[in-house]
């Protein structure tokens, strides 16, 4: 079956089909939130009771409720599919669960009101946006022990992490974005963007840096911005569906599509919170 895209948002889970994006079957689901997926397995945060539901991918038939946190903002699955990770901003902490049993394994608490987390390459290293607190967070993605802490000009809203290279946006003293990155050996590299923040998203070659109405493609040592172009909102996901580009403005709570060769946004969905490919 083809890769489809799920939506979260209005107490449901709603299903688009590439390349259209034509609608497809909608579940009712109170309170969906925060969605991940993992080996034809899709989970999905919901406000009521702070439960975590695992659905199967293709027909979106619940098959387990996970008890979770407070406020959960983001949903993560390890890279070998054993453990899932939840950020709770309202607990201000990071959440590790069994991904199939639901157990849970680890808690820690990071950040103030944590905004977003990131895996790197190799599954080793989980990384915090810690919120208010003005710091990324490293963790170890197995025991969730704090392995660095990284000051920030401001509140942290994304980060990324690539071969080594941390990269954070946070919230500047002009209401604007500063991308903060940080190599290996400890050199930063600051690079101001207007809007205030968004997400960052690794691409070959580049990273992608959203901030509210505008999209920055970024060259990897995050000293120049390499293209730039206007957005639909403030992008809290973005996906690549052939020759189109999904944004969710979890802000405006929508989702929009840009077709990459006429370079126009339409909405495609409202009440939207998160959504993924399945």
């Amino acid at each position: 079956m083809e890769r489809r895209i799920i939506v979260s948002g209005g107490d449901e889970l709603r299903e688009f089909l590439p390349p259209g994006m034509a609608p497809g079957r909608r579940i009712r689901l109170e309170g969906a939130g925060a969605l991940c997926t993992s080996g034809g397995q899709l989970f999905c945060a919901c406000d009521w009771g702070d439960m975590i539901w695992r659905l199967d991918g293709r027909m979106l038939v619940p098959t387990a409720l996970f008890a979770g946190g407070p406020g959960i903002c983001q949903l993560c699955v390890s890279c070998g599919g054993g453990r899932l990770y939840a950020l709770c901003a309202d607990a201000d902490s990071l959440l590790m669960l069994d991904a199939c049993s639901g157990a849970p394994m680890m808690v820690n608490r990071v950040g103030v009101n944590p905004c977003a987390m990131a895996l790197d390459e190799t599954g080793n290293v989980l990384a915090v946006a810690g919120g208010e607190c003005g710091e990324a967070v490293l963790l170890s993605a197995h025991t969730l022990s704090v392995v660095r802490r990284l000051s920030m000009p401001g509140m942290v809203y994304a980060v990324a992490l690539r071969a080594g290279t941390v990269y954070a946006l946070s919230l500047n003293e002009s209401l604007g974005s500063t991308l903060t990155t940080v190599a290996p050996g400890g050199v930063r590299q600051t690079l101001n963007l207007a809007g205030m923040p968004g997400m960052l998203m690794l691409r070959p070659g580049t990273l992608l840096c959203a901030t509210h109405e505008h999209l920055y493609e970024v060259a990897p040592g995050g000293e120049r911005i390499l293209s730039a172009r206007e957005a639909a909102g403030r992008a809290g996901r973005i996906l690549f569906c052939g020759r189109n580009m999904l944004l969710c403005d979890r802000l405006g709570e929508a989702v929009f599509s840009l077709g990459l060769s006429s370079g126009r946004w339409r909405l495609l969905c409202e009440s939207a919170r998160d959504m993924t490919e399945v």
